[in-house]
């Protein structure tokens, strides 16, 4: 498909193409009873000097912990899917076979792959239907923690599974060495099987004790109690009526105690690399016993490491944390938000010779703790330099009250609203403000962005992200980005149901 449009779709026909407008139930491929074990992507020299790489989106029976299995859509049988390791600059070709009954595609989330391998339906590529085969060809860049997932009908196939880590090595040596790593993958998921979780509608702000936004801090209180737990105001419903009942937490697809503990030796200074695939959680991540080190963002190395206790984590984001293997004994990896814990979101840190202790819960108060915000990070330098004009562009983000499912740009829903005109080397600057009362984190696909300034302060030296959370209550953000990667790219909320629901603009690039 061509990289731009020559009409706007309409929001009936936006709808159809991502499968927004109704999907039909998907059989389970397995012998009912059946357990599909995980397996690795078929990974080959295709003879021309790239690496091919077989996935499989299909469906399976997944056990998220003893007596919890539900029916999944996964990549090559296993949630999360296969964690693909490149090098940078490597050229890879991913020859993805739908093996689903309904379409779906891949996005290759945080990566500057060419426009037309960037897996949005309708924009970018045609679906990939039941039995087709799609290749997705590009160069690994840049380096860091990245992921991929579908972008059909995210607001079901992603809750369902089809996501996995994407390590991109450095050509360079590492900033920060280290002796050992983890990928730990968080998700959210709904079983039927308990009470749904509060919901994290205040994004990171929470994690820093307040409501969020320039309002949020002067209303905290108030705003709480007319909150409440659930979301409600009033008795009025917030976030839309779509908003899954979750009820279980993972990670790396397993509920505690079935996730798999993460082994260490005393000495060591280990890396854990943290991917939120949720659909709508936020993620409060610390480690009993120890202090973490926040070392990249969105897979973007900092100046400098910035020691905390805890680290918020909205949908989509990425961090690279680490610590020192300095207490000898089993300890435990936990979510900090209210009933993620129990819901299954911990990990066992055994130190070597440990492995049958009991491990020790994290201790106090969130409030107590220093919690990562933007603010204290340092960026580094790491994107081109503008040759074009300049162009500022605000945005307004709204909708979800009384229950809607609707949620809007400037008042208008996805595909009505006014795209980001730009020619290759122009510098645009966006002025996020969030005027709805629920967190949204913003996502650009085919180039990263550096974050100048939040909630009014500027930021010393910019954080390189490609997703940004705007706090409800007038929360605003400011980034800004190189126009380097020619197309026509989505921005948009990675929330799927907010995104579904019209929170997505086109940073069109020509």
């Amino acid at each position: 498909m061509s990289r731009s449009r020559s009409r706007k779709l309409s929001r009936r026909e936006f709808l159809q193409r991502t499968g927004r407008s109704g999907l039909a139930g998907f059989a389970l491929t397995a012998g009912s009873g059946a357990l599909l074990r995980g397996q690795s992507a078929v990974a080959q020299d295709a003879g021309d000097g790239v690496r091919e790489i077989r996935l499989e989106a299909r469906q399976a029976l997944w056990e998220l912990a003893p007596g919890k299995r539900l029916k999944a859509m996964t990549y090559n049988g296993q949630v999360p899917g296969p964690e693909l390791r490149l090098q940078e600059g490597e050229r890879v070709r991913v020859v993805l076979t739908n093996a689903l009954s309904e379409p779906t595609t891949l996005h290759w989330h945080g990566v500057d792959v060419p426009n037309a391998m960037d897996g949005v339906p309708g924009l970018t590529q045609k679906p990939v239907a039941p039995g087709e085969t799609f290749v997705y060809e590009f160069e690994a860049r840049p380096a860091g923690t990245r992921w991929y997932h579908t972008h059909f009908a995210s607001a079901t196939q992603l809750d369902l599974g089809l996501y996995a880590p994407l390590i991109i090595e450095p050509a360079q040596p590492d900033p920060f060495p280290f002796d050992r790593e983890y990928t730990l993958v968080l998700d959210d998921w709904v079983t039927g099987s308990g009470a749904a979780l509060p919901r994290t509608a205040e994004g990171t702000a929470r994690a820093q004790g307040r409501m969020g936004g320039m309002m949020g801090r002067g209303m905290g209180g108030m705003m709480e109690r007319m909150m409440g737990r659930g979301g409600m105001m009033g008795g009025m419903m917030m976030g839309g009526s779509r908003t899954p009942a979750y009820d279980t937490m993972t990670i790396n697809g397993k509920a505690y105690p079935a996730t798999e503990p993460l082994l260490v030796r005393q000495g060591e200074r280990v890396r854990l690399r943290l991917i939120n695939a949720s659909a709508d959680h936020t993620h409060i991540v610390r480690l009993s016993g120890h202090r973490l080190q926040v070392t990249h963002t969105d897979g973007n190395p900092l100046a400098q490491p910035v020691d905390v206790d805890a680290v918020p984590i909205t949908p989509s984001e990425r961090y690279d944390v680490q610590f020192v293997a300095d207490r000898p004994g089993a300890w435990l990896l936990t979510c900090a938000e209210p009933g993620h814990a129990h819901a299954g979101e911990q990990v066992r840190v055994d130190y070597e010779g440990y492995e049958h202790a009991s491990p020790a819960a994290p201790e106090g108060a969130l409030s107590d703790l220093q919690v990562w915000r933007y603010g204290l990070g340092q960026g580094r330098q790491l994107l081109p330099s503008p040759s074009g004009q300049t162009h500022t562009f605000d945005l307004i983000l709204s909708g979800g009250m009384m229950g809607s499912d609707v949620w809007t740009i400037n008042g208008q829903q996805y595909p009505e609203v006014d795209p980001l005109r730009l020619r290759q080397g122009d510098l645009a600057r966006v002025r996020f403000r969030n005027h709805s009362m629920e967190a949204h984190p913003m996502h650009l696909h085919g180039q990263s962005f550096r974050v100048l300034a939040i909630n009014g302060r500027s930021l010393a030296q910019p954080l390189v992200k490609d997703s940004v959370d705007v706090e409800a209550h007038m929360g605003a953000v400011e980034v800004e980005f190189i126009a380097s990667n020619p197309g026509d790219w989505l921005f948009h909320c990675h929330k799927p149901m907010h995104m579904e629901g019209g929170m997505m603009t086109l940073a069109q690039i020509h």
